[in-house]
């Protein structure tokens, strides 16, 4: 028997399956020739692709480190800091492509696309709380 998706909590390692799917997603778009044409590919488009590779790659680290000791979670947090950054630089420069009249980013797509990356700094967020109320229990 199923749960119902109103009662399921939330996966411990959604935010890594967001952020894949982020990184997915700006892949597929970026490699659009109508959308990003190859005159753009060294100077905006290979620097967006690799900031959301870089977000899932961060939060896969910082997923990695088993918090025992207080460098530990200062290493996993800095992943967890690292990947939010990453969030936000790519925002600009999805906002700067959609500026730009010779990139054909959409409003639907920006939309989504936008909304993909704010999803995964809400889960980071989410994250980041729950690695520090644990670690103040353990410290306490």
């Amino acid at each position: 028997m199923s749960v119902p998706k109103a009662r399921r909590g939330q996966g411990k390692l959604e935010v890594l399956t967001k952020a894949i799917e982020l990184a997915d997603y700006t892949r597929q778009i970026c490699k659009a020739e109508k959308i990003f044409p190859k005159r753009d590919r060294w100077n905006l488009t290979q620097r967006i692709v690799n900031e959301a590779l870089e977000i899932a790659m961060h939060i896969r680290k910082g997923n990695s480190i088993r918090v025992e000791i207080e460098e530990d979670f200062l290493e996993r947090r800095s992943h967890q800091q690292q990947a939010t950054e990453s969030c936000e630089w790519l925002l600009t420069m999805v906002d700067m492509a959609l500026r730009d009249p010779d990139i054909g980013v959409d409003g639907r797509r920006a939309e989504h696309w936008t909304g993909l990356v704010m999803e995964v700094e809400r889960l980071i967020a989410g994250w980041r709380k729950a690695d520090r109320d644990a670690w103040r229990k353990k410290t306490v």
